[in-house]
């Protein structure tokens, strides 16, 4: 079987929201931004980060591998500030 293999980014999540009712009503679109912390047995495990990408949060976010390669895609030019929180998690 074929493991997938998770790029060394920060990965992005795209999403909907919407905020009142009646003529209050909006609808927004959402980034949130995810450092993948590891793949095992057909999941895998993120931490949301910070909007800066100086921290990672303490909130945890376990998906499945084909609602993963749906809802999350990689950061462009997020290698070193991957690499930066990889870092801080040492």
């Amino acid at each position: 079987m074929n493991e997938m293999i998770l790029a060394e980014s920060i990965y992005v999540k795209q999403s909907k929201s919407t905020l009142g009712t009646g003529s209050t009503f909006k609808e927004k679109n959402l980034e949130t931004f995810w450092f993948p912390k590891k793949i095992e047995n057909g999941l895998v495990e993120l931490c949301l980060v910070t909007n800066d990408f100086q921290r990672i949060l303490g909130i945890s976010e376990t998906v499945s591998v084909e609602r993963f390669e749906q809802e999350y895609s990689a950061k462009d030019d997020s290698h070193e500030m991957y690499m930066h929180l990889k870092n801080s998690l040492l």
